[in-house]
């Protein structure tokens, strides 16, 4: 009886550290695995990320650009008007003057 207790405490004394091998190699993987997810995941959000900042300065310059437009067409339109005005009345004293 005393050779089987040795003879199965032998077993697992030499089984027992390749069985904790064997989980912290699994272990391993599967944190090599996290870790690979977690850089792959990180470098496409720097690209959004980055995206993002790109459309919103692109957008801000837009902004800019509209209202400089805007300004300009005010001013054009303006000038339309004045200008517009400035032939009703050359063209009416023009009929007065055909009709004297």
């Amino acid at each position: 009886m005393l050779r089987i207790w040795i003879l199965v405490t032998l077993v697992l004394c030499t089984f027992a550290p390749l069985a904790l091998a064997k989980d912290v190699s699994v272990q391993q993987a599967a944190y090599n695995n996290a870790l690979q997810k977690m850089e792959r995941s990180e470098a496409e959000y720097k690209s959004d990320a980055q995206a993002v900042t790109d459309t919103e300065q692109v957008i801000e310059k837009k902004k800019k650009q509209l209202a400089e437009e805007q300004k300009k067409a005010e001013l054009s339109k303006k000038k339309y008007m004045e200008a517009k005005e400035s032939l009703e009345q050359a063209q009416a004293e023009l009929d007065k003057a055909w009709k004297n």
